[in-house]
């Protein structure tokens, strides 16, 4: 059997994630969560273009989320659901590192505990298999918290010379299916 994927990224220092983070990221069973999100997005037209190329969500307040949490093998995949726009990724570990493969592209993290928090951090990123220089790339620190039952997440994306692309935050809860 194989280990669940942030079990084996980060080894022991998942046991000090949040309750309700150990429940998504350290279980082998397939989860749904839902929630309510506000997502901010920028009003320029390449980003918002970009944001829906990549099928990241539109822009809103009290939208609707549902996260689906599904193991394979040795990756992770979350299908996510923003209110009327759907995007999948696929996780998986390369060189200790968490990659997340999302349509063109793949993003690169380093990945940490910090306070029962998981903090996420953008360090690589591949456009069409093609890795764009530091200066190019995206920017993000995503964080995870949990509270009571809850997972909170916090994902803000800059891109330079554009700033802030899009950034949304919510709150999820476990259902049963």
């Amino acid at each position: 059997m194989v280990t669940a994927l942030f079990r084996r990224l980060l080894g022991p220092a998942i046991d000090g994630l949040a309750p309700s983070l150990r429940a998504v990221h350290d279980e082998d069973d397939d989860q749904v969560w839902k929630g309510l999100a506000e997502i901010r997005a920028s009003d320029n037209p390449f980003a918002r273009l970009l944001c829906r190329i990549m099928r990241l969500p539109a822009r809103g307040s009290g939208v609707p989320v549902t996260v689906r949490f599904e193991r394979r093998g040795d990756a992770k995949h979350w299908h996510r659901r923003f209110g009327d726009r759907q995007y999948r990724s696929t996780l998986q570990i390369r060189h200790g590192r968490l990659i997340e493969r999302m349509g063109p592209a793949a993003n690169s993290f380093d990945v940490s505990v910090l306070d029962g928090a998981l903090h996420m951090d953008l360090v690589g990123f591949r456009f069409l298999g093609v890795p764009l220089p530091r200066w190019a790339r995206p920017a993000c620190h995503a964080v995870e918290q949990g509270q009571d039952r809850e997972f909170r997440f916090d994902i803000p994306v800059d891109l330079p010379l554009f700033g802030r692309v899009i950034h949304y935050r919510g709150r999820l809860e476990r259902i049963d299916d």
